[in-house]
């Protein structure tokens, strides 16, 4: 069989190559009729669902040439809801945008145009308008996706079994730097240039020596320059302020200042940030920065930013690929003042933390995905992620968080306290 090389730069990582095989099962008919299902939501709450933009009139978009441009934000939101008329249909899986990611998403992996309009036949178990459970105050999560190829809803089922657990949880679509943002105007605003991924020697020549240094004091002394090198520091400066103004937001919505389900509906002295790659990256420098943070999750991007050197100071836990398991993420969580969690999931590669799992049995090859199949490293994020919220916003302990329980064979669990 012919073969052809691919690039992905989904959410942080350079390249990985795939094959033509991959294609030809994408578009099999076999495939439509045994569709990927996304895990059911394990919590009493049924979940629903928004979308709107914000706009930052303080800040100006430095993304575009346009100098009147102003930062706007693509906001997904799952939520705790009740009284779902028994005929309501969930969204696709990835909302009222997938067909449109799918095809972007196509044309970045040089497959033909409609090869993943699939992913709109996925239901998800998120209901759009859906009226707001009546009960209580929710805490509340905010959501930073991957790099470039990342967006607001690529960790849905997490979305969801965090919603469904009494969670309001914001996904935030960081423009020009998101796959695509659909608005919900109707205006599409695909990627632009990928900043990240333009070469850099000087990173190139840190990571060499940071990995080759023979002390602790070395290791430090490299670790500091290279986690503070531009661009990557200057977008996530951007990010973390792109978090920060959501949080805002999110005040006035809550007091009744902007219309909005959500009025008196949020415990904002209840508040987690967590990311995906660099989105996981910018969860760790708001949760520096920002004392709303209580506490918050870093999946499987390594660690940018001031966090190296200023150390963790709020909970804090890093969900790793095995080989992120020694490195950067490793020595801040070594040296954290706060309780910290190290996870290692064997058998997973980057993409397993993200909803890509969904579609691991086309991956027979292990290409893009580990080889820890895709229902059960949904399993892991989920319940990982679930547990922590729950005892650092609920105050609800969880045996997860002691150690490596034994029907969890495929995780590596550390902790600090």
């Amino acid at each position: 069989m012919p073969k052809f090389s691919l690039k992905i730069i989904l959410s942080g990582k350079r390249s990985v190559p795939v094959f033509a095989g991959l294609l030809l099962i994408f578009s099999s008919a076999a495939f439509a009729q045994s569709l990927p299902v996304a895990p059911k939501p394990t919590g009493s709450y049924s979940v629903g669902t928004q979308e709107f933009s914000l706009i930052d009139n303080s800040r100006p978009e430095t993304l575009t040439d346009d100098v009147n441009d102003k930062r706007e934000l693509y906001i997904r939101v799952w939520y705790p809801a009740q009284n779902v008329p028994a005929d309501a249909k969930p969204q696709p899986i990835f909302g009222k945008q997938t067909n449109e990611i799918a095809e972007v998403l196509a044309a970045s992996l040089r497959l033909p145009r409609g090869a993943l309009n699939f992913l709109a036949l996925v239901p998800s178990h998120s209901y759009p308008d859906a009226p707001i459970a009546a009960k209580g105050k929710f805490p509340l999560i905010i959501f930073s996706h991957g790099y470039y190829q990342g967006f607001a809803a690529q960790n849905a089922v997490q979305m969801e079994e965090l919603a469904s657990h009494g969670y309001v949880v914001f996904g935030i679509g960081h423009t020009y730097e998101t796959v695509l943002n659909v608005f919900p105007d109707g205006r599409a605003v695909p990627a632009g240039k990928p900043l990240l991924f333009e070469p850099n020697s000087k990173a190139n020549e840190l990571t060499k020596a940071y990995t080759e240094s023979k002390t602790a004091a070395e290791k430090a002394a490299y670790a500091r320059r290279l986690v503070l090198l531009s661009p990557a520091i200057d977008r996530l400066r951007v990010w973390t302020a792109d978090v920060a103004f959501v949080m805002d937001e999110i005040e006035r919505m809550n007091a009744g200042k902007a219309k909005s389900i959500f009025a008196n509906k949020l415990d904002l002295k209840r508040i987690g940030v967590m990311g995906m790659s660099f989105g996981g990256a910018a969860a760790g420098q708001v949760c520096l920065k920002d004392k709303r943070c209580r506490a918050g999750i870093n999946m499987d991007g390594r660690q940018h930013g001031d966090l190296y050197a200023n150390g963790l100071k709020r909970p804090f836990m890093f969900m790793n690929n095995e080989t992120q398991d020694t490195g950067i993420n490793r020595d801040i969580f070594q040296a954290a003042r706060s309780d910290a969690y190290f996870v290692t999931v064997k058998g997973a590669k980057h993409l397993n933390f993200s909803n890509f799992n969904l579609f691991s049995a086309l991956d027979r090859g292990n290409q893009i995905l580990g080889k820890i199949p895709g229902d059960r490293m949904e399993k892991i994020m989920s319940t990982y992620t679930l547990a922590f919220f729950d005892k650092y916003l609920k105050n609800i302990d969880s045996p997860m968080l002691e150690r490596s329980p034994p029907d969890f064979a495929e995780v590596v669990f550390s902790t600090k306290r």
